[in-house]
């Protein structure tokens, strides 16, 4: 027979992922496309015992609303440590290598760096756990497992109007399409925006600018009351298409599902997944023209092993988001880098690009600065970006001889840009090679 290709392993790891991936990624929450009545309905209608139901209807609730995505870390580390399945077959193509007819390798590092063979970040995890956390690394270089992606992304949910008669905006936030995204019409008028994680950057494009600053209060759920959360709003109240507002995320900041009233109303009747929400509220009574915009997206915290630092193989936030200030200037701030649990990003499939978020009625030519994978300082000019739109994407190229990146260095990099206003962001937006559908 002889021995494995490394088409024929990706092809076996890919279906493993494929797999894994029907069973993590769940509906938002118990009662999403169910037609059962849920337990909080069941005790309402069908007791009539007035205690029981005081007794119960509250958890009851808690569990109709669950949103089974909170914390998908956990779902998917139950899912490696719990099943048998994917574990055994793993160890079977994992032994299968150091026989005769698979090689013979001294290990699934080496068979893998032989073949130029990578596994799906998700897939590296299982494997981990079968083979020890350095299965894949020698002298700090890891072969074998993809980076995961690493983007900012849609919003979970977002709503917009007045409180108690919110518009879901969520498919229109998290579309390129234009002016499609209506904002703060009315003094005391708030923009909700809620993400499975935890967040500190807002990303966003106005179609319209604002003909004065909304002058902007923002709110977050304590666990108890909606409390002040200050804010860095580069928008100066949505009045300059500069798409970026940041805050520390508060250490008591909770899920929640109802808005800020004296009588909280749900923001959706028909979803009620508790989320990390903020609310930006509009406190100027008088705007002329009020904003409208095309896209909201969030940038979610990291997701890591228990030591905090490490990456886990899941989808991670963008490398760093890069906001034009001036002619010429550019403040990059990095929002996660490479990890060397994976293998380094490079320029296969294509994987790194930059991103806009905002308009730019200008050309923009973009110096990169990094550490590539032997860990040498190095810069990279890329081709001009011609007035790259909401949602165009420019492909990351790497000087001459450079396979990968370690580090974004903020202090090297450049622009060049007639444009004194916008943001993009630098991602790592596919794996570096395409994984094989089932």
């Amino acid at each position: 027979m002889g021995l494995m290709t490394g088409t024929v392993f990706e092809a076996l790891t890919d279906s493993i992922y494929r797999r894994m991936a029907l069973v993590v990624d769940q509906v938002p929450n118990m009662l999403q496309d169910c037609t059962q009545v849920g337990l909080a309905g069941y005790i309402d209608d069908a007791t009539e015992d007035p205690a029981l139901q005081a007794a119960l209807l509250t958890n009851a609730a808690d569990v109709d609303r669950a949103a089974l995505m909170a914390n998908r870390r956990t779902t998917i580390e139950g899912l490696l440590s719990g099943s048998s399945v994917w574990r055994d077959l793993l160890t079977d193509l994992f032994s299968y290598v150091k026989t005769a007819n698979g090689g013979s390798y001294a290990s699934v590092r080496a068979y893998c760096s032989d073949q130029s063979a990578a596994m799906h970040p998700l897939v590296g995890e299982l494997a981990r756990s079968l083979l020890g956390e350095g299965a894949f690394a020698s002298s700090g270089v890891t072969v074998g497992v993809m980076p995961p992606k690493m983007q900012a992304v849609d919003f979970d949910r977002v709503f917009t109007g007045t409180q108690g008669s919110l518009t879901d905006d969520t498919t229109d936030a998290g579309s390129t399409t234009e002016a499609d995204v209506a904002l703060f019409a009315a003094d005391d008028d708030v923009l909700v925006l809620g993400s499975k994680s935890k967040f500190s950057y807002v990303l966003f494009d106005l179609d319209t600018v604002a003909s004065s600053d909304c002058a902007l209060l923002a709110y977050y759920w304590n666990g108890t009351a909606w409390a002040a959360l200050t804010i860095a709003d580069s928008s100066t109240g949505f009045s300059v298409n500069d798409g970026l507002i940041s805050f520390t995320a508060p250490a008591d900041w909770e899920p929640c599902h109802q808005d800020m009233q004296g009588t909280p109303a749900n923001f959706s009747d028909t979803d009620l997944e508790d989320l990390y929400y903020i609310i930006l509220q509009r406190t100027e009574d008088t705007v002329a023209t009020p904003p409208v915009a095309s896209m909201l997206q969030v940038v979610p915290e990291a997701v890591t092993l228990a030591n905090g630092s490490d990456l886990y193989g899941v989808d991670q936030p963008p490398l760093a988001i890069v906001q034009i200030t001036d002619t010429n200037e550019c403040e990059v701030t990095v929002i996660q880098q490479p990890d060397d649990r994976f293998e380094w990003p490079g320029t296969g499939n294509s994987e790194l690009i930059l991103r806009a978020i905002t308009d730019f009625a200008d050309n923009i030519t973009f110096t990169l600065g990094y550490t590539d994978q032997g860990g040498t300082a190095a810069t990279k000019a890329q081709t001009a970006w011609v007035t790259p739109e909401t949602g165009d994407t420019k492909v990351l190229a790497l000087d001459t001889g450079d396979t990968g990146i370690r580090t974004i260095t903020a202090a090297t990099c450049a622009i060049t840009t007639a444009a004194t206003a916008g943001v993009f962001v630098i991602e790592l937006a596919d794996y570096s090679r395409a994984i094989r559908a089932l």
